[in-house]
């Protein structure tokens, strides 16, 4: 069923795609080559019947396309148990943390026997 609603998915795009580019707007798009200068093609269409019939196909094939897509969303949703974050280890503690530890160390006096000892293995 996801597989079919997919590539029904896909026919609807490429057919939204090519009915946009079909309309009529203000520069010189596809339609204008589709007998936009007169002949044949004005006789099917008129400019103002050629304008409801595509923008309500347009329109038609969105609400097609929105409602497969929340189809197809709401299916494979359901199909899937897992989440891709469920073997990801649990985030750590926030950096403010680290901060605070690295203040409080500078705070404290170093000792001399330690920084004495420091001194004897690195020699």
């Amino acid at each position: 069923m996801i597989t079919a609603l997919t590539i029904f998915h896909a026919i609807l795009s490429v057919l939204l795609i090519v009915l946009v580019l079909l309309q009529f707007g203000k520069g010189a798009e596809l339609g204008a080559t589709m007998g936009g200068g007169g002949g044949a093609s004005q006789n099917v269409f008129s400019s103002s019947q050629q304008g409801n019939i595509f923008s309500k196909a347009t329109t038609g094939l969105a609400a097609l396309f929105l409602i497969n897509s929340v189809l197809l969303s709401v299916m494979i949703a359901k199909e899937s148990k897992n989440s891709i974050f469920d073997g990801e280890a649990p985030v750590s503690a926030p950096l403010n943390r680290d901060a605070e530890k690295a203040a409080a160390k500078a705070k404290e006096p170093a000792t001399k026997p330690e920084a004495a000892k420091e001194t004897e293995t690195t020699k």
